[in-house]
Protein backbone atom coordinates (compact mmCIF):
# COMPACT_ATOMS: atom_id res chain seq x y z
CA UNK A 1 0.00 0.00 0.00
CA UNK A 2 2.68 2.39 0.49
CA UNK A 3 4.40 2.08 -2.81
CA UNK A 4 1.08 2.66 -4.49
CA UNK A 5 0.87 5.85 -2.66
CA UNK A 6 4.40 6.98 -3.47
CA UNK A 7 3.74 5.55 -6.85
CA UNK A 8 1.03 8.63 -6.64
CA UNK A 9 2.70 11.15 -5.62
CA UNK A 10 5.56 10.31 -8.16
CA UNK A 11 2.97 10.90 -10.97
CA UNK A 12 1.35 13.86 -9.63
CA UNK A 13 4.78 15.96 -9.36
CA UNK A 14 5.56 14.54 -12.74
CA UNK A 15 2.46 15.72 -14.21
CA UNK A 16 2.71 19.21 -12.42
CA UNK A 17 6.30 19.45 -13.67
CA UNK A 18 4.88 18.89 -17.25
CA UNK A 19 2.34 21.47 -16.73
CA UNK A 20 4.08 23.83 -15.53
CA UNK A 21 7.03 23.79 -18.48
CA UNK A 22 5.96 22.84 -21.09
CA UNK A 23 2.20 24.11 -21.21
CA UNK A 24 3.79 27.71 -21.38
CA UNK A 25 5.95 27.32 -24.12
CA UNK A 26 3.68 25.41 -26.37
CA UNK A 27 1.35 28.81 -25.66
CA UNK A 28 4.32 31.12 -26.39
CA UNK A 29 4.70 29.42 -29.81
CA UNK A 30 1.22 29.41 -30.65
CA UNK A 31 1.39 33.20 -31.13
CA UNK A 32 5.08 32.79 -33.26
CA UNK A 33 3.21 33.78 -36.23
CA UNK A 34 1.36 37.02 -36.70
CA UNK A 35 -0.88 37.55 -40.13
CA UNK A 36 -2.10 40.37 -41.11
CA UNK A 37 -4.25 41.12 -43.82
CA UNK A 38 -3.56 43.81 -46.58
CA UNK A 39 -5.96 45.42 -48.80
CA UNK A 40 -5.29 45.58 -52.66
CA UNK A 41 -8.83 47.47 -53.71
CA UNK A 42 -9.76 44.68 -55.46
CA UNK A 43 -12.48 42.26 -54.06
CA UNK A 44 -11.28 39.49 -56.15
CA UNK A 45 -7.69 40.27 -54.41
CA UNK A 46 -5.99 40.27 -51.34
CA UNK A 47 -2.22 39.58 -49.73
CA UNK A 48 -1.80 38.34 -46.46
CA UNK A 49 1.70 39.53 -44.65
CA UNK A 50 2.76 36.84 -42.60
CA UNK A 51 5.93 37.65 -39.53
CA UNK A 52 8.02 35.39 -37.44
CA UNK A 53 7.75 36.78 -34.76
CA UNK A 54 10.76 34.63 -33.33
CA UNK A 55 13.45 34.67 -36.09
CA UNK A 56 12.13 37.98 -37.92
CA UNK A 57 11.00 36.31 -41.42
CA UNK A 58 8.49 37.96 -43.36
CA UNK A 59 6.40 36.13 -45.99
CA UNK A 60 3.29 37.11 -48.51
CA UNK A 61 0.82 35.08 -49.48
CA UNK A 62 -0.54 36.80 -52.83
CA UNK A 63 -3.60 35.76 -53.93
CA UNK A 64 -6.09 36.03 -57.01
CA UNK A 65 -9.52 34.61 -57.51
CA UNK A 66 -10.59 33.76 -61.51
CA UNK A 67 -13.55 35.57 -62.36
CA UNK A 68 -14.16 32.42 -64.92
CA UNK A 69 -14.34 29.87 -62.24
CA UNK A 70 -13.98 31.30 -59.09
CA UNK A 71 -10.32 29.41 -58.47
CA UNK A 72 -7.66 30.97 -56.41
CA UNK A 73 -4.22 31.42 -57.42
CA UNK A 74 -1.21 33.13 -56.01
CA UNK A 75 1.81 32.42 -54.47
CA UNK A 76 3.89 32.85 -51.33
CA UNK A 77 6.92 35.31 -51.78
CA UNK A 78 9.59 34.86 -48.66
CA UNK A 79 10.37 38.73 -48.25
CA UNK A 80 13.28 38.76 -46.03
CA UNK A 81 14.54 39.10 -42.80
CA UNK A 82 13.94 41.50 -39.91
CA UNK A 83 17.16 42.85 -37.95
CA UNK A 84 16.60 44.42 -34.57
CA UNK A 85 18.43 47.35 -33.64
CA UNK A 86 20.75 49.00 -30.95
CA UNK A 87 17.69 51.49 -29.72
CA UNK A 88 14.53 52.67 -30.57
CA UNK A 89 14.13 55.09 -33.66
CA UNK A 90 17.41 53.75 -35.44
CA UNK A 91 16.98 53.58 -38.96
CA UNK A 92 18.36 49.81 -39.98
CA UNK A 93 18.39 50.39 -43.54
CA UNK A 94 17.36 53.76 -45.92
CA UNK A 95 17.09 52.93 -49.46
CA UNK A 96 15.30 55.71 -52.43
CA UNK A 97 18.14 58.27 -51.41
CA UNK A 98 20.72 59.69 -54.23
CA UNK A 99 23.85 61.88 -52.95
Amino acid sequence: MMKSKLYCLVLALASLLFLVTVIPTLAAEAGRYQALEISVGKKSEYNIFILDTKEGHMWLLETKESRVDGKLSGGLKYQGKLRPGNKAGQIIFEFGKTE
